[in-house]
């Protein structure tokens, strides 16, 4: 076997460590925050469009900002589902961590989907 054949199946195989174990781990981390964002984003622009605050006419046109919406909901879905998979997992609840990555990831998924169609 080459040496960059070696490389290449170490590399995917680092990758799909990385995909099923770490990166709910590192997408509830950084998500949290960004939810913070977006969150007080909706609070503020909603004051903004009931004129509670003025001089911030951008800031009203982001509460009916459907691109910020999508967003918000599909971080706020995924933030939720791997949040609760990180959780089982921490307090021992659950052994498949493969299985329950999967299962997380299609419900949050289908969730998005359906509440696109639904609300959108």
């Amino acid at each position: 076997m080459s040496l960059q054949l070696l490389i290449a199946n170490f590399a995917l195989t680092i990758l799909q460590w990385f995909l099923k174990t770490m990166f709910p781990y590192y997408f509830v981390r950084f998500s949290g925050p960004l939810l913070l964002i977006l969150v007080g984003l909706k609070i503020l622009s909603g004051y903004s469009l009931v004129r509670r605050i003025q001089g911030a006419s951008w800031l009203s046109s982001l509460h009916t900002n459907r691109p910020l919406d999508l967003i918000l909901l599909f971080v706020f879905i995924f933030h939720a589902l791997y949040g609760l998979r990180l959780f089982l997992i921490d307090l021992g609840m659950v052994k498949k961590e493969k299985l329950l990555f999967w299962a997380s990831t299609i419900i949050s998924a289908g969730l998005f989907v359906f509440s696109y169609v639904y609300f959108f």
